[in-house]
């Protein structure tokens, strides 16, 4: 019998005859990635002295991580274009020369993303890939539900931004998991509610549109017509909750309207103000950059009780200079060009995951602020790291490994119930 690609990596729960399947056991790295996704922000609410829990624990992270570095020197960095292996490191040389806490903190984050990829490569496995997408999924419906609990007590469980950049990631993992049992059929929809519920725009509208993504659960024939009913089913309903729920209306027409798509009128609550002044200051250091963390500093300075640009590739530009954000945007390309390769050849739903995280990502990154959020960028590094660990063909083997590859299928076919 012939097996379904996604069934190799995601083992049902269920006991079966003769067998009872064990989770493996985790990198201690998923487990901080876990953890960062279940508490998001309420770290930064407990003040450290000088700094919050959150930043002390990302400073933490980063320590640990640098320290552990000579590991994953060769085949785990290897993962990371070198684009983004130069990006990270011009960031550090920067701070070196210009330390100040906001780039320190921005460095932190950033060394969890880089080196979250090589560390998460380095352990890459089917059965930890395919445990980690149900971890994912559980966590995204347990932040889901208390978020929801929360907002309708009046309880400010996470702040709405937050959660909503999180929960995009953990739903990356969500849509690819077959629909094997009630956790997996149900999270995708219990997350994408929890995201409109927040009021988020962006994510809102991210959210929708990844629900296309429940087609790759299916076999790969019957994807594109499935798609394009997707497409159509997702447009309608974003129609009719644009129709129905007028807070989330709200939030995308009444506002500056600075942005007319269409001839539709778009609430960018301001942002298009503040993106233009940081632009514009931005052209005063073009190459090199004001250093890092200093479009933090100048947006703090010229409009007070905004401390963020909301838009990364703005803060890049400002911060490092085409010659930082160039590496960057090429790095995360060829990302993107290394996980699609890895889907076309073996369709796995953990390649699947990573392109989806990253995406999200990257288009959220164009509106928020998910450079300086841990809680966003190391499970998405997690997501990557595990993709890219992963050979491109899992059929290719030289002679000498042919036995082992064999025993490897064989296990996970057997981890599935599922005789050939």
């Amino acid at each position: 019998m012939s097996v379904h690609p996604a069934m190799t990596f995601l083992p049902s729960r269920r006991s079966f005859r003769g067998h009872r399947w064990r989770a493996p056991a985790l990198p201690w790295l998923t487990w901080v990635a876990v953890t960062m996704a279940i508490v998001i922000d309420t770290s930064g609410r407990v003040g450290l002295g000088p700094v919050s829990l959150s930043a002390f624990i990302s400073l933490g992270v980063m320590a640990v991580l640098i320290a552990l570095a000579p590991l994953v020197v060769g085949a785990g960095l290897a993962t990371v274009p070198l684009p983004l292996l130069l990006f990270y490191g011009f960031v550090v040389v920067r701070l070196v020369f210009a330390p100040n806490p906001d780039g320190l903190q921005n460095a932190a984050i950033l060394t969890m993303f880089t080196f979250g990829i090589a560390f998460s490569a380095r352990s890459a496995t089917v059965e930890i890939a395919g445990a980690t997408l149900r971890v994912f999924a559980g966590v995204g419906v347990l932040v889901a539900v208390l978020f929801a609990v929360g907002s309708v007590s009046g309880a400010d469980v996470y702040m709405t931004r937050a959660f909503a950049l999180t929960a995009l990631v953990l739903l990356s993992a969500a849509v690819v998991l077959p629909p094997a049992d009630l956790l997996a059929r149900a999270a995708p929809f219990v997350i994408v509610g929890a995201i409109v519920l927040s009021l988020s725009r962006t994510a809102s509208a991210i959210s929708i549109l990844m629900l296309v993504g429940l087609v790759v659960r299916l076999r790969r024939g019957h994807r594109i017509l499935l798609a394009c009913g997707a497409v159509t089913g997702v447009a309608l309903a974003t129609w009719a909750l644009l129709s129905t729920f007028a807070p989330l209306r709200d939030r995308f027409l009444v506002g500056d309207n600075a942005v007319e798509v269409g001839g539709l009128a778009i609430n960018t609550s301001g942002r298009s103000a503040l993106w233009e002044a940081v632009s514009q200051n931005a052209m005063h250091a073009p190459f090199l950059g004001h250093g890092p963390g200093s479009a933090v500093v100048f947006v703090t300075e010229r409009f007070g009780g905004i401390t963020q640009p909301h838009n990364e590739y703005l803060r890049v530009l400002h911060d490092e200079g085409l010659v930082g954000l160039v590496p960057f945007v090429l790095g995360c390309l060829l990302v993107l060009i290394r996980v699609v390769k890895r889907i076309a050849r073996t369709d796995q739903p953990i390649h699947w995951a990573a392109l989806f995280a990253l995406t999200a990502t990257l288009a959220a990154a164009a509106t928020d602020n998910v450079l300086v959020y841990p809680f966003v960028l190391l499970p998405a590094a997690v997501l990557i790291g595990l993709s890219l660990g992963l050979p491109v063909d899992l059929s290719a083997g030289s002679k000498t490994t042919g036995k082992r590859t064999r025993a490897r299928r064989d296990r996970a076919d057997e981890l599935t119930g599922v005789l050939r």
